[in-house]
Parts: C-alpha cells; sequence; structure tokens
C-alpha cells in the first residue's frame, strides 16, 4: 500500500483510536459522585427494573449517566464555553462573560409570576393583619450594566419594580434600586463576580435601607469584625463553565458584642438542631462556600439574641436573606426565617403560634419572579 492511500486513513484510525481510549476510560476510571466545578451531584447508574427497560426511561438515563461520567468532562465542557465565547455567542449557556471578570446571568423572561406572586403576598399580608415590608433586590445585570458585554438583553427592572410598587395592596416596598446603582457606580462591589447573590457590603447596604425605611437606628460598619476568605466560587461560575475565571473573596462581619448571645434553632421536618453562631465554618472546606451563612436553605430558622431590644420579625425569603438577617437580629430579639420551597405548613398558623405582627418579604428580583412556591402561601 502506497504512503498516499495510507495517510487517507489517517483520520479515521485517530477518530477509532479516540472513541476506543474514551470508552476505556468511560469503563475503568473510577466514578465521581459530585462535580465540584458544577456544584452539583452527577447521575447514578440507572436501575436496571423491567419498568425501566421497557418504557425507555433506562436508555434517557443512561444517556444523562454516560454525559456526566464522560472521561475529561471538565476539559469538553469548558473547552466548548469558550469556543462559544470565541466565536461570538457570548451568554449561549446563559451566562453573560462580562468586564473584570463579572459572570452575569442573562435577564428573567418577559413572562413571569411577578405580578401573581405580588397579589399572594398582598393577600397573606391583609389575612394575618401584618405590617410587612417587601424588599426586592434588583438584579446584577441591571445594577452592573456597565460590566455586561456590548451584546446582551435588556434587564427589565425598572419596569418590574414600577409593577411591584402599583401591586403592594398593604404592603410597604422598600426600594432599594437607586441606592444600589449609585453605590456601584461609586466601586463598591455589591454582588459577587462568580455568584448571583449579593456579597456581605451588598447586604448591608440593603439592611441600611431596611432602617432607614422602618426607623431603626443601624448599627456601623465599625461595629464588626470582618473575617475575609478567599477561593469562592459561586453558581453562575458553575453555569458558565468559564474555569479560568478567578475567584471572589467572601466576607463574614461579625459584632463580637454578641458571642454568647446569639441561638440559631434549624428545623428540617422532625430533625432540630441549635447553634451558637449564624456563621457555619466548616462549609469553608466544601467547594460551596455561600451556605456559610446559616448554613444555607431550611424549611424553618429561628434566630434568638439576647442583647436585641427589638420585638419578633418573621422573614420569609429566598437565600438572598442570609447574609442580611445577621444585620437585622441586632434589632430583633427574635426572628423567625421560613423558605416556602421547603416549608409547607400553612404560614398563617406560625403567625398566630409566635403572636407575630412585623414581616420582611426578601428576595431577588429573579426569584421572586419566576418562584413557583410562593402560590402555596397561606
Amino acid at each position: 500500500m502506497d504512503k498516499k492511500k495510507i495517510l487517507h486513513f489517517i483520520p479515521a484510525i485517530i477518530f477509532l483510536v479516540f472513541i476506543f481510549s474514551m470508552s476505556l476510560l468511560f469503563l475503568f476510571l473510577p466514578k465521581k459522585d459530585y462535580s465540584v466545578n458544577e456544584k452539583r451531584y452527577l447521575a447514578e447508574f440507572p436501575k436496571t427494573t423491567f419498568e425501566n427497560i421497557v418504557f425507555g426511561d433506562f436508555d434517557t438515563e443512561f444517556e444523562t449517566y454516560m454525559a456526566d461520567h464522560v472521561a475529561g468532562r471538565d476539559f469538553f465542557v469548558g473547552t466548548n464555553a469558550y469556543y462559544n465565547l470565541a466565536t461570538g455567542r457570548n451568554g449561549s449557556n446563559g451566562v453573560y462573560a462580562g468586564k473584570d471578570n463579572y459572570l452575569i446571568n442573562d435577564p428573567i423572561d418577559r413572562e413571569n409570576k411577578l405580578e401573581s406572586n405580588l397579589n399572594i403576598f398582598a393577600e397573606f399580608t391583609k389575612a394575618n393583619n401584618l405590617n410587612t415590608n417587601l424588599m426586592i433586590i434588583p438584579s446584577t445585570g441591571y445594577v452592573m450594566s456597565d460590566k455586561l458585554p456590548n451584546n446582551h438583553k435588556d434587564y427589565l427592572d425598572e419596569q418590574y419594580f414600577d409593577t411591584i410598587q402599583e401591586n403592594l395592596g398593604d404592603m410597604k416596598f422598600i426600594n432599594v434600586m437607586n441606592s444600589f446603582k449609585l453605590a456601584a457606580q461609586g466601586g463598591d462591589q455589591l454582588y459577587y463576580r462568580t455568584d448571583h447573590h449579593w456579597t456581605t457590603p451588598g447586604a448591608y447596604l440593603g439592611y441600611l435601607q431596611y432602617c432607614k425605611s422602618v426607623g431603626l437606628t443601624q448599627m456601623p460598619e465599625e461595629a464588626f469584625s470582618k473575617t475575609t476568605v478567599t477561593g469562592f466560587y459561586g453558581t453562575t461560575y458553575s453555569t458558565s463553565a468559564l474555569w479560568n475565571t478567578p475567584p471572589d473573596n467572601i466576607e463574614f462581619w461579625e459584632n463580637r458584642a454578641n458571642l454568647g448571645a446569639v441561638s440559631v434553632k434549624i428545623t428540617e421536618g422532625e430533625k432540630v438542631t441549635e447553634h451558637d453562631s449564624y456563621f457555619f465554618m466548616s462549609h469553608l472546606e466544601e467547594p460551596d462556600k455561600y451556605p456559610t451563612f446559616l448554613d444555607g436553605n431550611h424549611a424553618l430558622v429561628e434566630i434568638k439574641n439576647e442583647n436585641a431590644k427589638g420585638g419578633k420579625l418573621l422573614v420569609i425569603k429566598d437565600s438572598f436573606a442570609h447574609a442580611m438577617v445577621p444585620f437585622l437580629s441586632e434589632h430583633y430579639s427574635d426572628i423567625i426565617m421560613v423558605d416556602l420551597r421547603y416549608y409547607k405548613k400553612p404560614i398563617s398558623e406560625l403567625v398566630k403560634q409566635h403572636e407575630i405582627n412585623d414581616c420582611l418579604v426578601l428576595y431577588s428580583l429573579d426569584n421572586f419572579a419566576t418562584d413557583t412556591d410562593i402560590a402555596f402561601l397561606a
């Protein structure tokens, strides 16, 4: 066989060697349960039951299993993300690669549940005779618009905030939009670069706006001892697959005067645990460090501060509240924090049981406008 014919077969030979090698690696490499970069559990091998095989579920689940455990998955996922970026498809995976290493989620769909969710909370407030304050945190893309790439979808936060103002019922709206815009223009980092949450300085600014609105004297920044931890990667980093993005710092502000005075009781179903700090530092050893604030998402969390002179506050929230509630605890001796994604009992019973008058509804705009669990509020 002459050399030209041999060269003709080289691409096919390389392809076959690649496929054979990847198959061997898939078979013999140990399978991981969790992806550190993607911050999620990987698919398990599907159950080989009669129903699974007959009805086609096995095939679908096996394809997912193979995709999750292919050798070099992080490399291929990352390569695809950077290829999209290089070919002008920034944001194709739902995250924009912005300036100064900001990774920013694209805006929510225009068709959303914002108005209906507002009406549900307005009815809940009226039915339970609550003094309810509503705080919705604007999107990173709106506040940090100068960090976005040139081509991006429109962030309609201003329109959504107008909708909020028009559908409050008996609630009071604490509008932080202007203060956040001004602070961001002044150089404050209010949102993480690699995560959708606000930073501790961002949460503190939200706390200042809350105090101003309800007439509380805020604790000055100097009252808090600050701990800075490096190496934080958030959910937008995981979604983007832009693995070369540098990490964030994450800060914990603690009033040393409250040491020994704070208790945190976490209830998940029948399991109840009690702790003596807002900050669960063991999470710093894990891939996801944000649960260091109040141990992450739980159905029901009750926070007591013996040094606080105020009364009780019900906080209905998403995970943005975790960084701000420790500041609020300076003023309320008892905070009952509820996450509607996990708490399935009637909130009205909780209001009666604890004799609650004051309520704070605290969500990011993205979550509030898309949350389907709010429909079960009662």
